[in-house]
């Protein structure tokens, strides 16, 4: 049985493939626009370079700048060295690269490449959030010991959400039935969308407990300000008065 090929549909189809996968041209080197994304949304690109029969392929050092931006640059080689070790390629401490690839190896180690680099700055950035998020709930912790009774405060706490997933929160603090919920977060995109993920689902609670985001600097968040605000029941900073915080927590 023969069936007929809906040529609209796929011309449709070939047309969104073209724009996932787009190039541009300088001179003796080319550079492939990937439809991966760094963290950041930033999109991962890799050029590839003629050098005779060969072609040289590479990240550009794009990976490790994004994990520079973010603070994540000390984490970056590590796990950089180890995808390229497993996937068969190179890393010279900033970029990931293929020196000398055939045309039919072209296509795996443009793939290789844009994997690599995509995955150990997330895996980097993930780390780095992680590190800065255990300081900042250390710092959130004494700043709580201040502004509460000594048992009030209950550090590094699960609480489940309406989901029943049950979510670790930097520190609870409970008078009575009254509990508010307080979440270190810092400019990482992970730190945000997590915290605010959680607070989301906790939120829907039949009977949601107060939820404030803690912050360095409610300005550094830029647009992700708006994504933790809409999560929270208010969002601060360190610097936030002892009776602000209470008040705020309605527990005091």
């Amino acid at each position: 049985m023969v069936i007929a090929i809906d040529r609209r549909f796929a011309d449709m189809v070939e047309s969104v493939a073209r724009e996932l996968v787009t190039t541009e041209h300088f001179g003796t080197a080319s550079v492939v626009k990937t439809p991966l994304l760094y963290p950041s949304g930033a999109g991962v690109v890799v050029e590839v370079s003629e050098h005779g029969p060969r072609y040289f392929v590479t990240d550009m050092g794009y990976g490790y700048q994004e994990c520079e931006m973010n603070g994540a640059s000390t984490f970056y080689s590590n796990s950089a060295r180890q995808l390229a070790e497993h996937y068969g390629i190179r890393f010279d401490n900033q970029a990931f690269f293929v020196a000398e690839a055939t045309r039919e190896q072209l296509p795996g180690a443009v793939v290789t490449v844009a994997n690599c680099s995509c995955e150990a700055t997330a895996r980097a950035i993930y780390r780095a959030a992680e590190r800065r998020s255990d300081e900042d709930a250390d710092k959130l912790y004494v700043k709580l010991k201040q502004a509460f009774p000594k048992n009030a405060v209950e550090r590094d706490q699960e609480f489940a959400g309406s989901s029943n997933h049950k979510w670790n929160v930097a520190a609870i603090v409970r008078s009575g039935p009254r509990v508010a919920l307080f979440e270190a977060v810092n400019k990482a995109h992970v730190s945000v969308v997590t915290a605010a993920t959680k607070f989301h689902d906790i939120g829907r609670l039949e009977t949601p407990p107060i939820r404030i985001a803690v912050v360095k600097n409610k300005a550094e968040l830029g647009d992700l300000f708006n994504v933790i605000a809409q999560a929270s029941t208010g969002v601060i900073d360190y610097e936030t008065s002892n009776q602000k915080i209470q008040d705020l927590a309605q527990v005091a």
